[in-house]
């Protein structure tokens, strides 16, 4: 019995010892908790993407006459869509506010845009009231674009752990410049116009979509988002007649212009993805 115990002393003895606990099989440590992200506070970051986008057109004028008390000599009306796509970018400010996993925020931004369309559609001035008896055919030039952007919106999210999925919404405004001309073919009754239009203007409207955006380091994220934006109506007055007259064309250029008066409608829609960094102070 003694014998046992003594031997066993000298086994629980060399168990202990370092080296003999150096040499045993150590349990993997758990692996660190996932990163979790806390979004509130004010961030700043930059931007770039693609848009394409539509700028639906409404064109309506007509040329009074002024002989005979017979107006509208002639009218003109034409409706196109011209589509508009290019780059767009700029920067963007915000805060947000995180409560459990739920992230309200505020952010607003500005862009410059690239993005334009040319379009040429044939038309005719169709016989009013006049003595004008045929129709006369016309071409229809003109150029739309999107000077630049600005948005100002919410952001309601939900945080799972460095992800952020969002939808915002909010206010949208830009500038977008329209030029144009129409240009009939001469008729017995003398050469007709140009009718030319062109206006900017800045618009006020309306912005909604998603994004999501991932938080990579302890200050940086980086976020896709998508927008539709709509600016609303652009009106632009349309004027013109220069060489119109009654009689035989080439003996009375010039004489009796009778002049155009009209509008032509623009509405601009926008579809924007763009890829951006944020630094969160």
């Amino acid at each position: 019995m003694k014998k046992l115990l003594i031997a066993g002393a000298a086994l629980m003895a060399l168990i202990g010892s370092p080296a003999f606990a150096a040499d045993m099989p150590l349990k993997a440590p758990p692996p660190p908790p996932a990163p979790v992200s806390n979004w509130t506070g004010f961030y700043i970051g930059g931007n770039i993407g693609y848009g394409w986008g539509n700028a639906n057109s409404a064109i309506n004028f007509a040329q009074s006459a002024t002989i005979f008390n017979t107006a509208p000599f002639w009218t003109l009306g034409a409706s196109d869509r011209d589509p508009l796509n290019g780059v767009i970018g700029g920067g963007q400010i915000g805060y947000n506010w995180q409560v459990g996993q739920y992230v309200y925020g505020l952010e607003t931004d500005f862009q410059g845009s690239g993005q334009q369309g040319s379009r040429a559609l044939g038309s005719a001035l169709l016989p009013g009231a006049g003595i004008l008896v045929t129709a006369v055919p016309t071409t229809i030039t003109y150029t739309d674009r999107l000077a630049w952007l600005g948005t100002a919106r919410v952001r309601l999210g939900y945080a799972n752990g460095s992800w952020l999925f969002y939808g915002t919404g909010g206010l949208a405004y830009g500038e977008m410049k329209v030029s144009g001309n129409a240009l009939p073919a001469p008729s017995f009754f003398g050469p007709n116009g140009p009718y030319p239009w062109q206006q900017s203007a800045t618009k006020v409207g309306w912005t909604a979509g998603a994004g999501v955006e991932n938080a990579f380091a302890s200050h940086w994220s980086w976020k896709i988002e998508y927008l539709y934006v709509d600016l609303g109506n652009a009106t632009t007055n349309v004027s013109g007649g220069v060489g119109n007259c009654l009689g035989i064309g080439p003996l009375c250029n010039g004489f009796l212009p009778f002049p155009a008066t009209g509008s032509v409608t623009t509405r601009l829609t926008d579809n924007i993805v763009r890829l951006g960094v944020n630094y969160r102070f």
